[in-house]
């Protein structure tokens, strides 16, 4: 395959920006930066209001590669109109953002599924359900193997080790085992707010351990970064080839009003 690159965004958080020229720099360098697609892992929004919406449906129209796009928990309507929360948990986002919570994208050489994991009976945390586990066995299991399969979650579905313990989705594990089944090379995710990549390690029943790369995007716009990445806003620039792939974090500078690159992480296929 001819090489495919994918900006993974992730926790924008509009109603709490971080700096008055962090959303344009972000649209500008995918713009000039030969991407192929847009990994949008959820929390588009603070407090899922309609305001936060329109603006980022506004980002998100600005880009000139097709997005791809999963909610995260700060994007169900909030608690505080509960008849929708229960009733109408994605009504906001589906109407400005985009009406699937679990798109799907294909090319020749790359299948990119998205993976609902917000819920509206949660605050903070993700459950994965049964049919989004089906949705990963119909829809990338007859992918033939030759093609980079990657899952776009906003929730964690493992453990990172070298991080905090952080929470996980509820049945993550069967999640997991489903990506691995279908040959699952890439899992984008968000949520924590921190810049982490690394390497999973699974086995699925009488197969062999198969490996699983997590790459967590920090917040790309806001101000909501943790721990060591306090005040500091990131995204990843993924490029796959045919032998193998690459992640790249890139962090936002205040001083020049641009993104910058701070390491690239390589793996074979």
């Amino acid at each position: 395959m001819s090489g495919f690159r994918i900006a993974h965004v992730s926790d924008l958080h509009f109603g709490k920006i971080a700096h008055r020229g962090v959303v344009g720099a972000l649209v500008d360098e995918i713009n000039a930066s030969n991407v192929d697609l847009v990994a949008v892992s959820g929390d588009l929004t603070q407090r899922a209001r309609l305001v936060e919406f329109k603006e980022a449906a506004a980002m998100l129209a600005a880009l000139n590669p097709p997005v791809l796009v999963v909610p995260g928990n700060h994007d169900v309507s909030p608690w505080w109109q509960p008849f929708l929360r229960i009733f109408a948990p994605f009504e906001r986002y589906r109407r400005f953002i985009h009406p699937d919570v679990a798109p799907f994208f294909q090319t020749d050489g790359v299948a990119v599924l998205g993976m609902n994991s917000a819920r509206r009976c949660t605050i903070k945390a993700g459950r994965i359900d049964e049919k989004t586990c089906e949705d990963i066995t119909q829809r990338l299991a007859p992918v033939p193997s030759s093609v980079f399969k990657v899952l776009v979650v906003h929730h964690q579905l493992s453990r990172m080790r070298a991080l905090w313990l952080h929470d996980v989705a509820r049945h993550a594990s069967r999640a997991l085992d489903r990506a691995g089944e279908a040959g699952v090379s890439l899992i984008l995710c968000g949520h924590l707010h921190v810049s982490h990549v690394e390497p999973l390690e699974i086995t699925v029943g009488a197969h062999p351990m198969q490996r699983i790369v997590v790459a967590v995007a920090g917040t790309a716009t806001s101000t909501r970064g943790r721990r060591a990445y306090r005040s500091r806003n990131h995204y990843n620039i993924i490029d796959i080839a045919s032998d193998a792939f690459s992640i790249e974090g890139r962090q936002y500078l205040v001083e020049t009003g641009r993104f910058v690159s701070e390491g690239v992480t390589r793996f074979d296929r």
